[in-house]
């Protein structure tokens, strides 16, 4: 529970995502487990970062979070994360298609 605090950095969206994918009993072990791994080497997504992945470009989907994780580059992806304006979606447009 410390390290979701931690990651959430007090924004409260994050804190959200963070309890959905960690302790709604409707997310599978496997997806929590590879955000997880995800959320730990992307080191500049905690706070308000996090809740732009999750809201602004992942429309609240964490289908597409993991998505997003293993087709975008890290860099693009951070960089898109930090971005408060919706920008970031066009940052990255190309990676989200999904089969």
């Amino acid at each position: 529970m410390n390290e979701l605090i931690e990651w959430s950095g007090g924004n409260p969206g994050a804190l959200d995502f963070l309890m959905t994918v960690f302790l709604n009993p409707e997310t599978s072990p496997g997806t929590a487990l590879t955000i997880a791994a995800y959320l730990k080497k992307y080191k500049t997504l905690r706070g308000t970062n996090i809740y732009v992945l999750y809201s602004d470009l992942c429309d609240r989907d964490l289908k597409k979070v993991i998505h997003l994780f293993k087709n975008c580059p890290q860099e693009v992806l951070e960089d898109a994360c930090n971005r408060q304006d919706y920008s970031g979606r066009d940052l990255v447009s190309k990676y989200m298609v999904m089969a």
